[in-house]
């Protein structure tokens, strides 16, 4: 909006300079057409003074001629003097009309003629009484008269070619001004006018390259929106409602479809490109729809290819105005969704599947109750049996054994209490991973306290060593199993040090609580960390530290309930750490 803003300010504004210049242009041919007149009138002005000028030259000295001559009549009689007399008296009466006749610069000058006009007229006279007189009478009288117009008479001419000369260089002056004044004018007013005009010149040289720029990014924009319609991940079409033709489609859609733009474009409708079902349904209930409501969103329908395929799609469209013909079109968008429904149907496949799976477990877990069952009643009454009679025999037949006698009997007895306590963690293994998970908030720290407390007993040479380990939510008698395990394995395996060790850390994350249990036993080697967790499975020999195997498979199974991982790490002979982790939200695994 501001770039528009500017734009329309410079044209504004050559349009204002354009306008100055040609405002300019006319003032410099008015000032041009105004100084030509006053220079011809001046230049006039200057004529009529020099005529006046040479009038009055000229009849000053005609008026001399005419005196000579009739001087020279008077005095030698001489018949030339006389014509020449009387031709310089008619020439002279036309100057003297002339002269009246001229246009002199004021009131004054004309008194000045008239004065001059009537002495000239009284001289004139005198000379024709000096021609036609005695020659003795004449001479004396008439000469001095005759000097004295003459003497009036030059001074009258003096007097007026003085005011002439006077006016005629002020008219010369002015006449100069107005010459230079016009050429500062016209110069200066055509220097700014074209000044304006190559200002209007580059402003316009400017727009131009703007307007080329602009066209260029128009068409570059335009290529862009055309190429992301023709390659956009979606299909767009747009039809003519007056007719149902298609009049527009992209090449995405085209790809989809398998046709050309020329089997399309105002040749099918879009019934005609679905499958039976789905054109029987457009018609009857889309399209009528979208007349009324003047769009539709999310259809569902299915598409029919040129080689006879189908597809599946989700179509929507709105009503939109052409802007050349001003019909009604349909903008339509369908989005490709046959992966989609293909993931849907897989996706029913495998619910159905985890159905079975689940049921399959439920089976399971039915089959492991009812084996559990058996191992604590069935499996339990021959072992009580073996024992009884294993005392019995001892107790009733014990003089008649000897020493081998004996030791077998307490062989039997150790491997039954072996077997009794195999049972029970089996079936502790087997209530871990069964039952309802029943949870709540609980005291890490309480527990970890009351199973150190147990274990102390045994291994009173061992230092705990507990962080703050704060509250979890969780099966309390679960968890307490897996604290136990840890914590005796812990205690276990580094009572044989000279300073045995356990610590008990805790670390916490957006998404969970990772607890750590270190001690400083012998350790294991991590190529063989796989086995810590299978059931039976046993790192180091019975003699060296008794237990069966199970523990850590137990400790695993809780914490996988609880959605939590366990692992580990070791350095045989120096420090061995135990992780289990416990998510923060527990309502998935409840």
């Amino acid at each position: 909006m501001p770039i528009l803003n500017k734009r329309k300010s410079s044209i504004a504004n050559t349009g204002v300079f354009f306008f100055f210049a040609m405002l300019l242009s006319v003032g410099v041919t008015v000032v041009s057409y105004r100084s030509v007149r006053i220079f011809e009138e001046r230049a006039v002005s200057v004529q009529r003074t020099h005529t006046v000028l040479q009038r009055l030259e000229e009849t000053h000295s005609t008026l001399r001629d005419l005196v000579a001559s009739a001087r020279g009549y008077a005095l030698f009689g001489q018949q030339d003097d006389l014509l020449s007399f009387e031709a310089d008296s008619a020439a002279l009466l036309d100057m003297l009309g002339g002269l009246r006749t001229l246009e002199l610069g004021d009131q004054a000058q004309m008194a000045r003629l008239a004065q001059l006009s009537e002495n000239i007229s009284k001289r004139v006279e005198l000379a024709h009484t000096l021609v036609g007189a005695n020659k003795d009478v004449r001479l004396d009288s008439l000469y001095s008269y005759g000097r004295v117009l003459n003497e009036d008479i030059r001074k009258q001419f003096m007097q007026l070619k003085e005011v002439e000369n006077a006016l005629l260089a002020k008219r010369s002056i002015e006449t100069k001004k107005s010459i230079d004044w016009s050429i500062v004018a016209i110069v200066g007013g055509s220097i700014v006018s074209l000044t304006l005009l190559l200002i209007v010149y580059l402003r316009l040289k400017s727009e131009m390259q703007r307007r080329r720029a602009a066209q260029t990014k128009e068409r570059i924009y335009a290529a862009e929106l055309a190429d992301l319609y023709n390659h956009a991940p979606c299909g767009y079409h747009s039809i003519d409602e007056e007719n149902g033709l298609i009049v527009q489609m992209n090449d995405t859609e085209l790809g989809w479809l398998g046709y050309t733009r020329e089997q399309v474009i105002g040749k099918l409708k879009q019934a005609d490109l679905l499958t039976v079902e789905s054109a029987e349904r457009y018609r009857l209930e889309v399209w009528p729809r979208f007349l009324r409501d003047k769009s539709v969103s999310n259809i569902d329908l299915d598409y029919r290819r040129a080689d006879g395929t189908h597809f599946s799609a989700l179509m929507s469209a709105s009503t939109a105005q052409h802007p050349e013909t001003g019909h009604r079109l349909s903008r339509s968008v369908i989005y490709d969704i046959s992966a989609r429904k293909q993931n849907e149907r897989e996706i029913e496949e495998l619910n159905a599947d985890l159905k079975r799976q689940a049921l399959h477990l439920s089976n399971i877990n039915k089959e492991l109750e009812s084996f559990s069952y058996s191992v604590s009643h069935d499996l339990r009454a021959p072992l009580r049996a073996i024992s009884g009679y294993a005392m019995m025999v001892e107790e009733d037949y014990a003089e008649a054994l000897d020493d081998k006698g004996r030791e077998l009997l307490q062989v039997i007895g150790k491997n039954v209490k072996k077997m009794d306590g195999l049972i029970n963690d089996l079936l502790r293994l087997s209530r871990s991973g069964t039952g309802e998970l029943t949870l709540g908030s609980i005291s890490m720290q309480d527990i970890v306290g009351q199973a150190i407390k147990k274990l102390q007993r045994e291994y009173s040479g061992v230092e705990f060593v507990v962080d703050p380990l704060g509250d979890v939510i969780a099966n309390r008698a679960l968890i307490v199993e897996v604290w136990e395990n840890l914590l005796g394995n812990a205690a276990k395996f580094s009572s044989k040090t000279l300073a045995p060790r356990v610590s008990v850390r805790v670390t916490e994350t957006p998404e969970e609580m990772i607890y750590r249990v270190t001690d400083n036993g012998v350790g294991f080697d991590m190529r063989y960390v796989h086995k810590l967790f299978g059931t039976f499975q046993r790192l180091h020999k019975q003699e060296d530290f008794p237990g069966s195997g199970i523990g850590l498979a137990l400790v695993q199974r809780i914490v996988v309930r609880h959605g939590g991982r366990v692992w580990a790490e070791s350095t045989p002979g120096e420090e061995t750490s135990f992780y289990f982790s416990l998510p923060k939200e527990q309502s998935d695994f409840a």
